[in-house]
Formats: structure tokens, sequence, C-alpha cells
């Protein structure tokens, strides 16, 4: 639009140019009169102003050229910076994504590290055990061997007082003798069936700790595999009903009374089951059943 007005306002310059000629014209002939020796006519220059217009246009479509380049690059500039933008943008996204992975394997990590803990705990225990029990039973050993050294010489020296002992008394030496073979048969009854009741015992106690251990294991392993609802709030009890064969592979899986959780948790507590898929089964086969109840717990 600015354009148009200059070319506008050149033509109607060039147009009052010459209409000013043509009016001078005109005044001179008005002076004119006939038999006076004729004078020369004035002389006009006329301007053309069409350089001039051009000039001017070229100069206004180079400010208008330059304009538009400033504003390309304006346009560049800003369009530059968004991608920059976008770039860093897509930067901290990844660099998020990988301390997220980061933390997340540190803690896969330190759950396996606290597994590995727990299992070689229950090794250690276990071996610990064992060597008590051996201990015992060298105890019991060795206490046998010196009742056995102190029976002999405790007859050596019957044999020894019978061999100086009249004929006569021999009877009563001998009953005497079979009262206290009597005597130490039912003693060594009595100390046998302690001994049996004392292991049984400690037998007893062991199987309830491991029955014990064996129920919290698989408990803490079905929890692992616990993905929780987001609805689910802490308080949860559920006893969950598990059937399996030899080797701890699980065939079936239920919730059992009594259970305060709703349906939705209900659920996701039976998918961690069978992402379980296979129970602890080594090293507590004196109290593997085919079928066990445990109780799940969330306590936030």
């Amino acid at each position: 639009m600015q354009g148009f007005r200059d070319v506008a306002l050149a033509v109607l310059l060039a147009i009052a140019v010459h209409l000013a000629g043509l009016g001078l014209l005109w005044l001179g002939s008005l002076s004119w009169q006939p038999n006076k020796p004729l004078r020369a006519a004035p002389a006009f220059t006329l301007v053309d102003a069409a350089p001039y217009v051009a000039a001017e246009r070229r100069e206004q479509l180079a400010e208008q050229q330059e304009r538009a380049a400033q504003q390309r690059l304006e346009q560049a500039q800003r369009e530059q910076a968004r991608r920059e933008a976008e770039l860093e943008q897509q930067r901290r996204q990844e660099q998020e994504r990988q301390t997220q992975q980061q933390q997340r394997q540190a803690l896969l990590e330190q759950q396996r590290a606290e597994q590995l803990a727990r299992e070689s705990e229950m090794a250690q225990q276990r071996q610990a055990e064992q060597l008590r029990q051996q201990q015992r039973e060298l105890r019991e050993a060795e206490q046998q061997r010196r009742l056995d050294e102190l029976e002999d010489l405790r007859r050596q020296r019957e044999l020894a007082q019978q061999e100086r002992e009249a004929q006569e008394r021999r009877l009563a030496e001998l009953a005497e003798q079979r009262e206290i073979q009597a005597e130490q048969r039912r003693a060594e009854a009595e100390s046998e069936r302690l001994r049996l009741a004392s292991e049984q015992a400690e037998q007893q106690q062991r199987e309830a700790s491991l029955r014990d251990e064996y129920g919290s294991t698989i408990a803490e392993l079905v929890k692992r595999n616990w993905i929780r609802p987001g609805n689910t709030r802490p308080g949860v009890r559920c006893n969950v009903r598990v059937v399996q064969i030899p080797g701890g592979e699980i065939i079936d899986s239920a919730i059992a009374s009594p259970c305060n959780a709703d349906e939705l948790t209900r659920r996701s507590i039976i998918a961690a089951v069978e992402r379980t898929a296979v129970l602890p089964y080594r090293g507590y086969e004196d109290v593997f059943e085919r079928e066990i109840v445990f109780t799940f717990v969330y306590d936030g």
C-alpha cells in the first residue's frame, strides 16, 4: 500500500510539472501583437521525474527486503531457540529416565543382596545346629565311655572281693550283683528315655521354628511379587491358601478367611502368588505340605 501511494505521488508531480509548462506557454501567447518583430519564445526545461521515482522505489524496495530479511532472521533465531529448548527438554527427560532406571537397578541389587544374606544366615544357623548336635553326641559318647570304665573298675573290685570272700557269701554277692545290674538297667533305661524325650523336644522345636520360617519366607516372597493397587490402604490381613507339589511348584491358589481386603486387592494378591510360581523347597523338606495357608500382611 505504501509503494502504491509513492507511485501515485510521483505521477501527480510529473503531471503538475507538465501543466506548469503549458501555463507558461499560454501566458506568453497573451502578449503577442501582430506586425511586431517576433521575440524569442521563452525556454522551458521539462524535468523527467521518472528516474527519481524509480530511485525512491528502489530504496523503498531495499528497505522492504531488509525488513523481510530481518524478520526471517528473527524467525530463524526463534526456531533455533525452540529446537534447542526441545533438545534440552529431551536431554533432561532421558537423564531422568536413566536415573530412575539406575535407582530401580540399585533397589533390585539391594534386594538380591538381602536375599543372599538371609540365605547365608539360615545356612550358618543350620551348620551351627549340626555342630551343636555333633558336640552333644560326642559329650554323650564320652560320658558313656567314662561310665563304662567306672563300671569295669567296680566289677574288677567286686571280682577281687568275691575271690577273697568265702563260698558261703557267693550267693549273697551274686544276688547283690543282680540287684545292682537291674538298678543299672533301670537307670540306663531312664537315662535313655530322658535322652529320647530331649531329642524329640529339640526336634519338635526345630520343626516349629523351621515351619514358622517357611511360612514367613513364603509370605515375604509373595509380597515382593505383589503390585499394590493404588486404593489399597495399610492394615491388610488376608489368609491365602496355596496348593503345591514337591519341588514347590504352585498348582492352585485362593483367598481364604479371614480377609479384610477389597476385591481388587484380593485379585492383586492372587496375581502375586501366580507370579511367584515356585515356592521355596530345598531346606524345608521336613515341613513341606501339599496345601498350606499363610497370612498376607500389608502395613504400609
